[in-house]
């Protein structure tokens, strides 16, 4: 671990946690700090601070924080080891012993068990195709200009009416009848009976973002009264809402050319493939999720919706349009002009040029909504004139450019014959309850991270902290705490002292960042909370200086407020408002000191 640690510090000490923030997520520089939406809560107001000074990164509401390897881990969701090699990559510098770093990663075996069979799974369908009863499968696609190039790209395939032999096929690869069955691919007709539930059809492999089969989409090639589409259930691989098509090869393609379009269909993702955009995936019939927009934000790209032109599509892009815009990313709208056709219509009936043409047409959010509403909603009363308005002021409020913010009161007014400055009153009321609002939401968030075990002993509570970050950024205080205090009375310091003894034994001056990677690669169960309160003590205000005096001055205020306090009020305090499971640690932890006294 040490090893580990010590390279951390150093990668930490190379990177630029300004440059690792921004590769993720768009930064607005306010004063000598950067801020930004916050990825790990629900956020729709910049409250995320990264701080190129002091090297780390804090959200004033949900209380996150660390340094750019505690970052890229939280925010990609991977290991110690890992966020170290990718800050380390996105810093263009490799130390030596780098690629020994990381822990060997649970080998999660249902997971490849049901890969290997859907793989293959998969190409069973992609030779079927090509066999004389999928001939049938690729009359469709010939039919749909769909040609080897994009069937081989795209993996398409054939599922065999004979169901019960492509069940066959799999446990004679070795797979077992409940890994297949685990797949979603296959149906029981009867006891011990077992059918592919895409017999018949035409097949649309869906992969995660790494490329692996994980679902099928399956189209009947006859009008009968089954469902037009068979789509593989939630299994265990496949989550709809989690996945985007073709996100395996738009991802690479997006950051190449720093756009990526949202489409509503498979379709409209061959026909951009087809005239060399490849950064396109689909929704797949479904609402923009949260995790959908979590992976558009990890890609740091504009965003291009670009659904079907007629109402339903507009409509459901209006929606992401909402939610995009909410979440704080960069994204513009394919302005489809009225138009009803969607790309792959357009692409087959007009050409490639047309379809180039259409998908550059690119409009912001308030233009798209405007001609949104007047196309689907023409304003004929006050009221719907009204419904216009309270429609476009979250938008308004989203403005940062007083021109454009005066170009579409005028326009708002144009279309509902109200005067300007009765909307931009409206506006100004509207920004005014909206900033009240926002101020009782971070109140709220502040709550959240509020501890009453420690409102009791605030005097106490306040000394520890002062000595923790005098700890924090020298070595005397360290020492001082050793020799004169031993351990703090607030659980949360005392671990975070802790490591602090541990980093000054093994290095010549306290350095922050070094102490938080100690507790990121530490097996501490509340590491998110010790790093939380860790990046709140160093953006609070401290004196600078770390005397004799002041270390006295802080001992005796904690030995005062421990004389003063007696061990059942603190412990009183300490249970109000706790569950029964906590109260029940928090006895356990006051028996635990009792007993070494």
């Amino acid at each position: 671990m040490a090893n580990n640690n010590s390279l951390a510090e150093d990668i930490i000490k190379h990177a630029d946690i300004v440059k690792v923030v921004e590769s993720y997520i768009p930064l607005i520089k306010q004063g000598k700090n950067y801020k930004c939406v916050c990825p790990f809560h629900d956020d729709t107001n910049p409250s995320l601070t990264v701080s190129p000074e002091k090297q780390f990164f804090k959200c004033f509401v949900c209380g996150t924080g660390g340094n750019a390897i505690g970052f890229v881990q939280k925010y990609e969701h991977i290991s110690f080891g890992e966020a170290m090699r990718k800050v380390a990559d996105l810093m263009d510098y490799h130390p030596e012993g780098l690629e020994r770093v990381g822990r060997p990663q649970k080998v999660d075996t249902r997971k490849e068990e049901l890969l290997k069979c859907l793989h293959d799974l998969n190409l069973y369908y992609q030779f079927a195709l090509n066999t004389p009863e999928g001939k049938e499968g690729l009359d469709y696609f010939e039919r749909r200009n769909l040609d080897v190039s994009i069937r081989n790209k795209y993996k398409l395939g054939y599922a065999p009416k004979d169901g019960k032999a492509t069940i066959e096929f799999l446990q004679k690869k070795g797979h077992s009848l409940k890994t297949i069955e685990d797949t979603g691919v296959c149906k029981i007709i009867s006891a011990g009976v077992y059918r592919d539930m895409n017999e018949g059809r035409v097949t649309f492999p869906i992969c995660d973002i790494d490329g692996n089969v994980i679902g099928f989409s399956a189209r009947r090639l006859k009008n009968d009264d089954t469902a037009k589409y068979m789509n593989t259930p939630e299994t265990y691989l496949f989550h709809k809402t989690n996945n985007l098509y073709n996100i395996h090869i738009a991802k690479d393609a997006a950051k190449l050319k720093g756009y990526i379009y949202v489409c509503e269909g498979f379709m409209d993702v061959y026909a951009l493939g087809k005239i060399g955009i490849d950064a396109a995936v689909a929704i797949m019939g479904t609402a923009l999720t949260s995790e959908h927009i979590q992976i558009l934000r990890s890609l740091n790209v504009e965003i291009r919706l670009c659904l079907d032109g007629d109402l339903p599509g507009q409509s459901a892009m209006m929606k992401i349009a909402r939610n995009l815009a909410k979440s704080g990313i960069n994204f513009r709208v394919v302005d489809n002009q009225g138009s009803d056709r969607d790309p792959d219509e357009i692409l087959n009936e007009d050409g490639k040029e047309a379809l180039e043409e259409y998908l550059n047409k690119l409009t912001n959010q308030v233009d798209f909504a405007l001609n949104y509403y007047l196309r689907s909603n023409p304003l004929k009363t006050n009221e719907e004139k009204k419904t216009l308005i309270k429609e476009f002021i979250p938008i308004l409020l989203r403005l940062n450019s007083q021109i454009e913010f005066d170009s579409y009161l005028r326009k708002l007014s144009k279309i509902t014959g109200f005067d300007v400055e009765s909307i931009r009153d409206l506006v100004t009321r509207a920004r005014m309850m909206s900033a009240s609002e926002d101020k009782q939401a971070v109140s709220k968030a502040v709550i959240q991270n509020f501890h009453p075990e420690r409102e009791a002993l605030q005097k106490l509570v306040t000394a520890e902290r002062e000595l923790l970050y005098q700890m924090s950024q020298n070595k005397q205080a360290v020492a001082f705490y050793e020799e004169r205090i031993g351990g703090f009375y607030d659980d949360v310091y005392r671990q975070i002292a802790n490591f602090m003894v541990e980093y000054a034994e093994n290095h010549e001056e306290m350095d922050p960042s070094g102490v938080m990677v100690l507790v990121q690669d530490s097996e501490a169960e509340n590491k998110d909370e010790l790093l939380n309160d860790l990046t709140s003590l160093l953006v609070e205000t401290h004196p600078d200086t770390c005397s004799t005096q002041l270390l006295n001055n802080l001992l005796d205020t904690i030995n005062d407020e421990k004389s003063r306090i007696t061990d059942e009020d603190i412990l009183e305090n300490s249970l109000e408002g706790k569950s029964e499971l906590e109260q029940a640690r928090i006895i356990a932890e006051f028996r635990r000191r009792k007993m070494k006294k």
